[in-house]
């Protein structure tokens, strides 16, 4: 399963608050913080912060990987690439000044360094939800909708946000901090979707608060930190970050012109995912994730027996990924109804070989194999080959045996698609390499029983994720070339942070569970939380141009 949408909207959340809070002034009648959190939480995310995490021994060979110098290094990249464009991610931003930057980046140190917590609420009715009006330049207010951003401060950093939030919110929303007489707070008045913007201190922890002018759920916080000292209800307190987002909601709540809110927008419309709830924590050794995810749509009532490509598969393995109930989904999917193959499968399956990087395969049961793949073969020389010659590249050619196509004429390259098996035993199966060592090990007996024990399980994945990386680079890089896009620099701070990795990661395992009709349950047991194709996947991010856009 990917998670860059959900690392995507975690970071968005994070920024848009730490751009857009605001210190609260004490409120006129403090409200009685819940033991639970209000049904009108759209989201919530605490992240316990890097300097916590390295003196949390569950922690201990996290922090130790993120010390070295080409996480520093991209680390540091990153921060600049969002404090020089505030204008790509925030609603009517614009490019700022030196000091600006130098201040913007001094609060997402901050932010990476230091425990925070951010509550977002509004109410669940849509109908409430629509209750706007139109601010200056266009931009929508929604009365009804309350965000509270907390971070533990030291006074001294505490003073450095007082004096320089006030600086970067007046060029970003047109609007000029008032300070409160009396005491080191401030308001302001916006005319986006922020309403009305507070600062303030409350024992360790320094609050920003927009919404309403008599905002309740800052109220609610306030008292929380009182009387727990911290500002979030949490289920457990060794966890390293916390969220739930409630997805629809979320992009109802925030204007389609802010970045967040496209990334929002993009997750919900291409899946069927309502809400989430993420947690991480550690071991010492390894970061373990916990993901519930709620669907929109139920789930296959019922799943079908595994059927494995045992027969296909051998060692030496790196990866192998295993997923099923994709039927429903792949036959309502435009691509795979225009290719008119007939009955979609219901269970995919991957894996990878040490040895050559494009030792990558694909398997998937078909009733029909033989029939399908030969409709497939036609479609592809008929439909897809007049593509490819007016796009300049090679076109396909039907293998030699008649069995399928192979495509491009490199030494170390060559993609194919094939059928083999009959009836039940039928596959397709299709690589970006042949296999051709038919008297290699079975694969390992203990991961086949793993799967097929898990009556509930959807979805499998295993790797030796240092292994990875480097045959992975080299994909995506020839990837890039097919494509005829810029490949990644060598040079790039992502590389080499890459690189460092290699020798230091292990194995990572991730299993999700069907536990409801429209509930899946993940758990991964990894050494830095992602996987190789994750880790590629946010290093072309954060190298990209257009970062933070995707």
């Amino acid at each position: 399963m990917n998670f860059r949408p959900a690392i995507l909207i975690l970071s968005a959340a994070l920024l848009f608050a730490s751009g857009t809070g605001c210190r609260q002034s004490q409120p006129s009648a403090p409200v009685a913080p819940p033991t639970i959190l209000s049904p009108a939480t759209a989201a919530h995310v605490h992240w316990l912060g890097k300097k916590r995490l390295g003196i949390t021994a569950s922690a201990y060979y996290f922090t130790r990987i993120w010390q070295f110098s080409q996480g520093a290094r991209l680390e540091r990249q990153t921060l600049t690439k969002l404090a020089t464009t505030p204008g790509q991610w925030l609603p009517g931003g614009t490019n700022l000044t030196e000091d600006a930057v130098a201040r913007l980046w001094l609060v997402f140190n901050d932010l990476v360094q230091e425990e925070s917590y951010l509550e977002i609420r509004a109410p669940a009715n849509p109908q409430l939800l629509g209750a706007t009006k139109q601010g200056e330049g266009g931009s929508t207010l929604n009365p009804r909708l309350s965000l509270v951003f907390a971070i533990r401060l030291n006074e001294a950093q505490s003073d450095s946000w007082l004096t320089n939030l006030p600086a970067l919110l007046q060029p970003l929303t047109g609007a000029r901090a008032v300070n409160n007489p009396g005491d080191d707070t401030w308001s302001l008045k916006t005319t986006n979707v922020l309403n009305f913007v507070q600062f303030t201190r409350v024992g360790e922890w320094t609050v920003l608060s927009a919404g309403p002018e008599q905002n309740l759920l800052a109220g609610e916080i306030t008292a929380r930190i009182r009387r727990d000292r911290v500002p979030f209800v949490s289920a457990g307190t060794n966890l390293w970050l916390e969220a739930s987002l409630d997805l629809p909601r979320l992009v109802n709540i925030f204007p389609l012109s802010a970045s967040g809110s496209q990334i929002l927008s993009l997750v919900t419309r291409h899946s069927s995912l309502s809400s989430f709830h993420l947690s991480l924590s550690g071991d010492g050794a390894n970061v373990i994730t916990r993901a519930n995810l709620t669907l929109t749509q139920p789930l296959p009532a019922s799943l079908e027996p595994w059927r494995l490509p045992v027969e296909l598969m051998h060692e030496p393995l790196t990866s192998f990924t295993a997923a099923r109930g994709l039927q429903s989904w792949l036959a309502a999917w435009q691509p795979w109804r225009d290719l008119q193959i007939g009955t979609a499968p219901d269970q995919l399956f991957s894996w990878s070989l040490a040895g050559s990087p494009y030792q990558i395969y694909l398997a998937a049961p078909l009733l029909d194999a033989k029939s399908q793949v030969a409709a497939l073969t036609d479609q592809l020389l008929q439909k897809g080959n007049p593509w490819l010659a007016t796009n300049g590249y090679i076109s396909f050619d039907r293998a030699s045996d008649g069995n399928g196509v192979t495509w491009g004429d490199l030494p170390d390259i060559k993609p194919f698609i094939k059928s083999t098996g009959a009836g039940v035993d039928g596959w397709l199966f299709a690589g970006l390499f042949p296999d051709t060592n038919n008297a290699a090990t079975p694969p390992p007996a203990g991961m086949i029983q793993d799967v097929l024990r898990r009556t509930n399980l959807v979805y499998y994945d295993w790797e030796v994720t240092g292994p990875r990386l480097q045959p992975g680079l080299q994909v995506a890089q020839t990837a890039r070339l097919i494509a005829r896009q810029p490949q990644m620099s060598m040079d790039s701070a992502s590389i080499g942070w890459l690189a460092m990795l290699v020798p230091r990661l292990g194995i990572s395992a991730t299993i999700i569970n069907r536990t409801g009709p429209a509930e899946l349950t993940l758990y991964r047991r990894s050494t830095i939380g992602l996987t190789a194709l994750e880790l590629h996947l946010l290093a072309d991010w954060l190298e990209s141009p257009q970062f933070p856009h995707m």
